[in-house]
């Protein structure tokens, strides 16, 4: 009996072990299935995530190469609309702002299938389309000319002094030098934050001398409107040396609009005054890196265009008096409003609208007829010197060749822009030893995907 009781308890033991051994062994499958679950879900999500990711990329770069096909083909729209546009007006129709509505144009190529209920109610059928049936998501695009702001870089097509006295004067102008009270001139009385103060002549020294190729100190004369270099010694280096990351001039042109910020005087306050009034927003800049100097009438804001008339013609009314000033800027900014097509045909019209001249059929006329002669809305005219009045003319275009390209591709989750300033000017050539001519869908001289 003992032996027969010792038997059945070593065989309940060994039931006990093997209980406890089925049980751990169970917790382990059931880790390590767990661990295997989480593994395959975070792969499975990653994955999902880097597919959508490149379908956005790529969704953006359909949207960025549609939209410079649509800015080459904008000729054969002008075409179509000049007879239009002669009638109306009687001078030839300038080039037609057709990036404007870019996002809208090339809505059913970024659109989803079942988001173009309302583009089928305005007529574009999808029935006999290929190639964007099923498109795995959508892209955004915004287009803005370059060549409507002040250009603070090497410009395109100027070369020494003429190219740092078309900067030099238009910085200053556009900072309200010319102004005998100036609003602006609190940036230039008080100093930074690294105690250093900076007048607008050496903010303008600074700008030229970044990109300018000598090692020679530019200094610049308001009232003659010439800038010289080696005046005073060689270039100052000083104080981006004291900064916590310490860096010398670049002397070479700049390469994106945020390397102004390494420029001595670009700070907060001046940054969000000139530069970039609204946080990324390209279309609110005054400045521009990429423009080759010239300003288009059509574009530029009222109070740039301002800007470069006083760069040429300092003593007129329109730059020494703030009220006419005004008055001008508010006045085209609303004509602009309530007239959403080009005004100029070529640079020469928009001189003789300052000047007050041409026929009721022209802008100014058309202003007199409309508001009356005695108006305190109408700014009154100026007279361009007239060794002034054809430097003026050649500074101003009335199209534009370098656009700023903002496409967005959206897919899921996953959103990527891609950010481009693609270059169309007609007198673009490859650098030496290089030879060639403009590609039919411009030049990139900016490209980067955030």
């Amino acid at each position: 009996m003992t032996g027969y009781a010792n038997t059945k308890r070593s065989a309940r033991s060994e039931e006990g072990v093997a209980l406890i051994v089925a049980i751990t062994t169970v917790a382990i499958l059931a880790v390590m299935l767990a661990d295997m679950h989480e593994t395959t879900g975070t792969a499975f999500a990653v994955s999902s995530a880097q597919r959508d990711a490149l379908q956005a990329e790529y969704m953006a770069k359909s949207a960025t190469n549609l939209t410079r096909l649509l800015i080459a083909k904008e000729p054969e729209v002008r075409r179509f609309v000049d007879p239009l546009y002669r009638a109306a007006t009687g001078r030839p129709a300038p080039q037609l702002p057709v990036w404007d509505f870019a996002n809208e144009i090339l809505s059913p190529f970024c659109t989803p299938e079942d988001q173009r209920g309302t583009l089928m109610e305005l007529g574009i059928e999808f029935g006999d389309t290929e190639g964007f049936d099923d498109l795995p998501g959508e892209c955004q695009v915004r287009v803005v000319s370059e060549n409507g702001k002040i250009n603070v870089n090497d410009p395109l097509f100027l070369d020494g002094e003429p190219a740092r006295n078309s900067v030099a004067n238009q910085l200053f102008s556009l900072t309200g030098g010319y102004l005998p009270e100036s609003p602006y001139d609190a940036l230039f009385s008080r100093e930074d934050e690294s105690g250093t103060l900076t007048t607008r002549i050496d903010l303008i020294a600074a700008v030229i001398d970044w990109w300018d190729r000598d090692i020679q100190r530019t200094d610049f004369d308001p009232g003659a409107g010439q800038t010289r270099t080696g005046g005073t010694g060689t270039e100052d280096d000083a104080i981006y040396q004291m900064r916590d990351d310490p860096y010398r001039n670049k002397n070479a042109p700049f390469d994106s609009i945020q390397e102004l910020r390494l420029v001595r005087g670009f700070t907060d306050d001046f940054w969000a005054t000139f530069v970039e009034p609204i946080p990324n927003d390209p279309e609110s800049r005054i400045m521009t890196i990429y423009a080759s100097g010239l300003v288009n009438v059509n574009e530029a804001a009222p109070q740039i265009l301002l800007g470069r008339v006083c760069s040429y013609a300092p003593e007129t009314t329109l730059c020494t008096d703030p009220l006419e000033g005004l008055k001008f800027t508010q006045l085209l900014t609303t004509v602009k409003q309530l007239i959403p097509i080009p005004l100029f045909s070529q640079p020469t019209d928009f001189i003789n609208f300052i000047e007050g001249r041409g026929s009721p059929r022209e802008l100014y006329g058309m202003l007199v007829g409309f508001l009356g002669e005695d108006s305190e809305l109408l700014f009154a005219p100026i007279v361009v010197p007239e060794e002034q009045r054809e430097a003026l003319a050649r500074s101003f275009a009335t199209g534009a060749q370098i656009f700023t390209i903002e496409a967005t591709g959206l897919v899921g989750r996953s959103q990527i822009r891609i950010e481009s300033v693609v270059n169309f000017h007609e007198r673009w050539v490859p650098p030496p030893p290089n030879t060639g001519r403009m590609p039919g869908l411009g030049v990139f001289h900016y490209y980067r995907v955030n």
